[in-house]
């Protein structure tokens, strides 16, 4: 009987622990999505005003949750997120992306705030290819914009 109320009450704090993660990055996925929409949409201006938001949304992310190799990537995502939020060349916005996304899906995979999709593009990053995250299966692709809208496949559902 004390190993079923163990269990349980070890299940109880487990849980409540992943419902404190996400709720804490679910406002840095709708940042996200923010930069990810207007580089898909080739607009600098928005992709720099989503990026300040995102830098805004990452500093409340609770990092004491995070194994180390996830405060890692909580980190990069608030430098490449701050250099976005600096840069009026989408050219540029695109190149800190890659590593953004690369920190975001990470992220996402730790705390599973809500369901989000991994996305890629083999012909992005000159030919290795680039992920990025999508709350929708639909591809749309921040690295080419409308040159190359729907580029890319679902390679995860997180």
């Amino acid at each position: 009987m004390k190993t079923i109320r163990f269990t349980v009450a070890a299940l109880g704090l487990f849980l409540s622990s992943l419902a404190a993660s996400a709720q804490t990055t679910a406002p840095v996925l709708t940042a996200y999505y923010t930069v990810k929409d207007a580089l898909v949409a080739t607009d600098a201006a928005k992709a720099k005003t989503g990026a300040t938001a995102l830098v805004a949304a990452l500093e409340k992310v609770d990092a004491a949750k995070l194994s180390a190799a996830d405060k890692k990537a909580l980190a990069t995502a608030k430098s490449k997120a701050a250099t976005i939020s600096k840069s009026t060349e989408v050219d540029a916005q695109r190149e800190q992306f890659e590593a953004l996304s690369t920190s975001m899906i990470a992220l996402a995979k730790a705390t599973k705030p809500a369901k989000t999709f991994v996305q890629f593009c083999p012909m992005a990053a000159e030919g290795k290819g680039a992920s990025w995250l999508s709350s929708t299966r639909e591809v749309r692709n921040p690295y080419y914009g409308d040159k190359m809208l729907k580029c890319g496949s679902v390679k995860e559902e997180i």
